[in-house]
């Protein structure tokens, strides 16, 4: 029997033999890497680019060296990822990061929900690409807070990675047993922490400090190894720059994985094919990678008009809650395309991405209004979609 003492070592023994990834985040210059905190007035902050509200830089000079150098081709590209994520973030209903009555400590959870699919390809990295090197090391995902954006009205960029560690596979493994970090997988929590055969490893995000000298609780998944092979990571994946752009607020990175020209015509977008290599990648891993709330089941009721009333959403990656009144069922392509109201051509062009998902989306409906009465807690509901499920 394991006594508290004992627990409380297991738990510190995991930064034992860790070996950093990515370092401690600060914002800092795109073009010279010159840290905000390094800006000649402790008020001054980085300058905008003005048309993808991503890239920074400590000065015009900086800008215009960087546009030069490559942003030209890159910045319309950068604003569709961030009006695609800004879409997302502002279609997310009660239960989630943007809800008022959570606590922050609740909406450290949910920034982890709805990153996931970020956190599996920066663990592909930290793991080489190769699944016989991930059955020897965990993965940590530390995060911190940015305070001056906590109680914004869309919260996805209240938190942000400060790093990446490889953990010691045995002391990581015992730490996860007794540790209780089951906020992550959604089927037999405990019994997953409790693995420890070499065919998986785990992905642990959290140790975020709070107000008040609180830290955040650890949420927990475990992946199999395969998950880390080559193809699950964007074409011409840049860690430094992926991680730097999560922590910017961007969770959809689509318009990256099809990099088309700024001055592309109608017709071209109209005829334009998906290259091989990323079709496969977008086909295999669309759960994971796609972040268009695909993998999400849908608990509701089909009337007998065909409209469809959701009641609940769930994700592969542990995200239940309940649907707001009037919310619709937004994870077919179709429904979705309506918040894409932006008429630039490279968020037209994401539209022929959705279209590639259509047939994968993974809708559950039922006819069967008594067995998912709307009435039902949120508790009884995962008991009956989700069987294994433990919130201990």
């Amino acid at each position: 029997m394991l006594t508290d003492a004992d627990r409380e070592e297991a738990k510190d023994n995991i930064w034992k033999n860790n070996q950093t990834v990515w370092h401690a985040w600060e914002p800092e210059c795109d073009a010279c890497g010159l840290p905000e905190s390094e800006l000649k007035s402790p008020k001054d902050q980085l300058l905008s680019c003005s048309g993808c509200l991503v890239a920074k830089y400590c000065s015009k000079e900086c800008q215009k060296k960087d546009w030069s150098k490559g942003h030209k081709t890159q910045c319309h590209i950068y604003e569709a990822n961030r009006k695609l994520s800004s879409i997302f973030a502002k279609s997310l209903g009660p239960g989630t990061i943007n809800d008022p009555k959570l606590s922050l400590a609740e909406k450290h959870c949910q920034w982890n929900f709805l990153n996931i699919h970020n956190h599996l390809v920066i663990a592909a990295v930290a793991l080489k690409n190769d699944k016989k090197f991930a059955g020897t090391a965990n993965v940590a995902l530390l995060l911190s807070m940015s305070k001056d954006r906590a109680g914004s009205k869309y919260e996805h960029r209240t938190f942000f990675i400060d790093r990446v560690l490889l953990l010691d596979r045995d002391a990581s493994d015992s730490a996860a047993r007794v540790a209780g970090w089951t906020k992550g997988s959604m089927k037999n929590p405990q019994k997953e922490a409790e693995r420890t055969d070499r065919h998986h490893f785990k992905l642990m995000a959290g140790w975020c400090s709070l107000p008040g000298d609180q830290v955040s609780s650890t949420q927990m998944w475990q992946h199999p190894c395969s998950d880390v092979v080559d193809h699950v990571l964007p074409p011409g994946f840049d860690l430094n720059r992926y991680v730097t752009h999560v922590n910017r607020g961007i969770t959809h990175f689509h318009a990256s994985f099809w990099p088309l020209p700024r001055n592309i015509s109608d017709a071209d977008i109209e005829s334009a094919k998906v290259p091989a290599g990323w079709r496969e990648h977008a086909l295999r891993h669309h759960q994971l990678l796609s972040g268009l709330k695909g993998g999400q089941s849908i608990v509701g009721y089909v009337h007998a008009d065909g409209t469809r009333e959701p009641f609940f959403k769930g994700s592969d990656g542990g995200h239940f809650r309940r649907c707001a009144p009037g919310e619709t069922d937004s994870d077919g392509p179709a429904e979705y395309k309506k918040l894409l109201t932006d008429p630039s051509k490279m968020v037209r062009l994401l539209s022929k991405h959705l279209e590639i998902f259509e047939h994968e989306q993974n809708v559950k409906m039922t006819k069967n209004i008594t067995r998912f009465d709307p009435r039902l807690t949120m508790e009884e509901v995962k008991k009956i979609v989700f069987p294994g499920h433990s919130e201990e």
